[in-house]
C-alpha cells in the first residue's frame, strides 16, 4: 500500500536544503507511482521526484508533490551478451551492483557513494574518475519516462535527441521510470591508496592517468583538512591519492580487505565517500586541456587568500560524452570541487573559487553548489536551447520546474 504523508518538512543529506512540500509518496509499484503521479499531472499540480536526496542544490523542491520511487526498485533484465541492463530509476545504485555481478557484468565506472538513485545518479552528471570512461549518464541508451501530460514515454536511440536530453536531464523531462545502461563484463578492482607530496603528483600527472583504470586525488590544504572527508592523515601540501587497478573477473582472483590495498568486486570497492553531512561542497568541470592551469588557481586562491579554508581539494577525470547539458558534453574534463565547512561562513571562500575558474568556462556538477544562471549556462553549455526545445515538448506546462530549475531552463 502506498504510503503517503500530508504536509511535512523534507530535508536533504547535506541539511542545507527544506522545504514543505504538499505531500510525500512513496508508491510501491511502477503501475501506482504512473497512477499517483498522473493525477497530479492531470490535474495541474507541480511535482519532482527525490532520490537520495545527496544534492546540495535546490533541484528537488517543489511547490507540489514529493515522489519517492524507491519502492518500485527493480532490475528488469540484464543481457550479459549485449551489455545491457535495465532497472527502475527509483532503485539505489547500492541495490544494482548485486543482481548485475550475478549475471555477469558491471558498471563501467562509478563514484565515491552509492547511495543515490539510479535516476538521480544519471539526472546530476553523477560520475567517477578515469580519462576513459564518462559519467554514468554517457551508459544511458533508453529511459522510460511520465511527462508532463501524463505520457509513458519510451526514449531510446531511435530517438536521439530526446536520448541526449534525457542522460543528463534534471529530471526536467519527467519522472524516470527505467533506466537502459550499457554495461561492461564484471570486473574486479585493486585499490591503492598512497599518500604523495604536491610535487610528486603534479610530476606524475600524466602517467598516473594514463596508466589506472581510476586515478584521483585530495589536495591538503591545511594540516586537519584530512579530518573533513574523514580520510587518513595527509600532511598539508600532500595528496591523498586513489588508484584502482582493472582486473577481469575469474576464479584466480583473490579478495583481500587489507587496508589501503583492497581488492573485490567493483561495485563494492567504488563507494569510500562518508557518510555524514560536515561538508556543503561545490564541483566544476573544466576541459581537460585546462585541468592544471585550474588546479593552480584554486590551489593558489587558497594558499594565499583564503588561508583559513581547510577544505580537500578533489581532482578527478572523465571522458566526453553527447548529451545536451551534461557537465562533460563534447569535451574531457576535468572535475575540480572543495567544500564549505557546516557552522562557518563558507560563502566567500565558493564564490571566490567560482571566480578562480571563470576563465576555465566551468560547468557545474548539478547536484552540487554552484553558481549558474541563464546568462553562464548559455556561455557554456552550446546545446541549452536543444535541451529547453525539449523539455517544453515534454513538459509543456512547467510542472516538473521549481524557482532554481526556472532561473535556467523556463
Amino acid at each position: 500500500m502506498t504510503e503517503r504523508t500530508g504536509t511535512s518538512q523534507w530535508t536533504n543529506w547535506g541539511k542545507n536544503q527544506t522545504f514543505s512540500p504538499t505531500n510525500i509518496s512513496k508508491p510501491r509499484s511502477e503501475d501506482e507511482a504512473i497512477e499517483l503521479m498522473r493525477r497530479d499531472i492531470l490535474a495541474g499540480n507541480p511535482l519532482r521526484v527525490v532520490g537520495g536526496g545527496h544534492s546540495f542544490s535546490p533541484i528537488v523542491e517543489t511547490a507540489g508533490s514529493l515522489f519517492d520511487l524507491s519502492g518500485t526498485e527493480r532490475v528488469f533484465s540484464v543481457d550479459a551478451d549485449t551489455l545491457e541492463a535495465v532497472v527502475a530509476g527509483g532503485s539505489r545504485l547500492s541495490s544494482v551492483g548485486e543482481p548485475l555481478w550475478a549475471a555477469g557484468v558491471s558498471i563501467a565506472n562509478q563514484g565515491d557513494i552509492d547511495a543515490q538513485s539510479v535516476a538521480g545518479a544519471i539526472a546530476t552528471g553523477t560520475k567517477g574518475s578515469g580519462i576513459e570512461y564518462g559519467s554514468m549518464s554517457a551508459t544511458v541508451n533508453r529511459l522510460r519516462i511520465l511527462n508532463g501530460r501524463g505520457e509513458v514515454v519510451d526514449i531510446d536511440e531511435s530517438t536521439p535527441e530526446w536520448l541526449k536530453a534525457g542522460q543528463v536531464s534534471l529530471g526536467l523531462l519527467g519522472p524516470v521510470l527505467r533506466v537502459g545502461l550499457k554495461v561492461v563484463p564484471a570486473y574486479y578492482l585493486r585499490e591503492e591508496l598512497v599518500v604523495m607530496p604536491w610535487s610528486e603528483v603534479s610530476e606524475r600527472w600524466d602517467e598516473l592517468l594514463a596508466d589506472h583504470h581510476h586515478f584521483s586525488f585530495w589536495w591538503m590544504p591545511a594540516e586537519r583538512s584530512h579530518e573533513m572527508y574523514k580520510l587518513p592523515p595527509t600532511p598539508k601540501d600532500h595528496c591523498f591519492v586513489k588508484l584502482l587497478h582493472k582486473i577481469p573477473a575469474g576464479p584466480s582472483v583473490v579478495e583481500s580487505d587489507e587496508p589501503m590495498r583492497r581488492t573485490g568486486r567493483a561495485y563494492r570497492m567504488y563507494p569510500d565517500g562518508t557518510t555524514d553531512a560536515e561538508f556543503h561542497e561545490l564541483e566544476y568541470m573544466v576541459g581537460s586541456n585546462h585541468a592544471r592551469d585550474a588546479v593552480e588557481a584554486v590551489r593558489h586562491l587558497m594558499l594565499n587568500t583564503f588561508t583559513d579554508a581547510v577544505s580537500p581539494f578533489q581532482v578527478r577525470w572523465q571522458k566526453g560524452d553527447h548529451a545536451l547539458i551534461s557537465p562533460q558534453s563534447e569535451r574531457d574534463s576535468t572535475s575540480l570541487s572543495v567544500s564549505g565547512e557546516i557552522g562557518r561562513d563558507y560563502w566567500p571562500f565558493l564564490r571566490a573559487v567560482d571566480a578562480a575558474l571563470s576563465p576555465f568556462a566551468p560547468r557545474p556538477h548539478w547536484g552540487k553548489v554552484n553558481f549558474m544562471d541563464r546568462v553562464r549556462a548559455e556561455a557554456v553549455y552550446p546545446h541549452l536551447d536543444r535541451f529547453i526545445k525539449v523539455r517544453r515538448e515534454m513538459d509543456p506546462h512547467g510542472l516538473f520546474l521549481n524557482p532554481y530549475l526556472s532561473d535556467i531552463f523556463a
